[in-house]
């Protein structure tokens, strides 16, 4: 029984460690609902898109889109793939063109936000599709 007790112990640990690094949140595909746009005085707030772009996120750490990721923009203009990695704050995608500047992505209350290296906020939201 005394061993037991701490083989079970570190059996939890493992279990729910490798459970936090899985991405499963973002699995499955997304539609753009809403872009955020900050006029430089901190005012900007999520505005409503009607916008075709869409994206999706395999368990292999891939994704493809209708629309360019690694931009600012709600266009849904062209297929775009890559590569996207799970880190301790959410997400990332790491674009060719833009060096140093990793596009940033995270779950929050149910969307998916994907953060642009702006300087003032600019941030593109998405709704799951089902």
């Amino acid at each position: 029984m005394k061993t037991l007790l701490p083989a079970l112990f570190c059996l939890f640990l493992l279990v729910s460690c490798e459970k936090e690094t899985t991405p499963t949140g973002i699995l499955g595909e997304w539609q753009l609902i809403a872009v955020l746009a900050d006029p430089g005085d901190g005012s900007g707030e999520f505005r409503p898109v009607d916008s075709e772009k869409r994206i999706s996120f395999f368990e292999d750490g891939t994704y493809t889109s209708n629309g360019e990721i690694c931009e600012f923009t709600q266009n849904a203009n062209g297929s775009t793939e890559g590569n996207y990695t799970h880190t301790e704050e959410g997400y990332q995608i790491d674009c060719p063109g833009v060096p140093g500047f990793p596009i940033n992505l995270r779950i929050e209350n149910g969307f998916l936000l994907i953060s642009y290296p702006c300087i003032e906020p600019c941030m593109l939201k998405f709704r799951k599709r089902s």
